[in-house]
């Protein structure tokens, strides 16, 4: 289990999957979150997790 910080409210959220999509300058990471609180997002890995 992965754990990080739900963007919307700060809350703890589980990433529930990884997974890369095709772009111009090449694949990028997109991350699912799912929010203790019900919240649910999906977008690229760099702008919802914080910089390992």
């Amino acid at each position: 289990m992965e754990l990080t910080t739900c963007p919307d409210c700060g809350a703890p959220a589980e990433v529930t999957g990884r997974f890369a999509l095709e772009s111009t300058d090449g694949p990028m990471e997109h991350v699912r979150l799912r929010c203790v609180l019900g919240h649910w997002f999906v977008g690229l890995a760099e702008r919802l997790l914080p910089s390992r």
